[in-house]
């Protein structure tokens, strides 16, 4: 592949083009407890408590899938790249087996080709170094902008 598929942004991701897809790692457990899952839980708390109740009735099935929850502004993606969080989290390369199949997901899912924003997801809480998703989503040609804070 010749040029990249993930376009570098400096900046701050909630300020994305409206009518677009913003994208995050997330556990099974129904958690948006820390590091930017907890940003999102703030802005957007009925995403959040139907990201809540999705973990609840699947919980650890939820691996490697992608759960869209449509909003006013935005589409959130969640991809399940873990079963659990803190010290229970998964490990860097299940991280990453659940990511591919996520983001392939997402996908499928992603039918109107809607504009994919995110932030460097895994590489927080979830401790993946950022290179090794990055690598995920090349592989996969998935085009998505990422974000850095300034």
């Amino acid at each position: 592949m010749s040029d990249s598929s993930i376009t570098n942004v400096v900046g701050d991701l909630f300020a994305a083009p409206e009518g677009s897809i913003l994208v995050q790692a997330c556990n099974t457990k129904g958690s948006w407890g820390a590091g930017i899952a907890l940003a999102f839980r703030d802005r957007f708390p009925e995403q959040y408590e139907q990201y809540r109740s999705h973990c609840a009735e699947n919980q650890d099935n939820l691996v490697g899938t992608c759960l869209l929850l449509p909003g006013q502004n935005y589409t959130i993606a969640c991809l399940f790249t873990s079963r659990n969080f803190g010290r229970y989290k998964d490990s860097p390369t299940q991280i990453l087996a659940a990511t591919k199949s996520a983001l392939q997901d997402l996908m499928r899912q992603n039918s109107e080709g809607k504009a994919l924003h995110a932030c460097r997801f895994n590489s927080g809480k979830f401790g993946v170094p950022w290179e090794r998703t990055a690598r995920v989503i090349e592989e996969l040609g998935v085009d998505m902008s990422v974000y850095t804070p300034a």
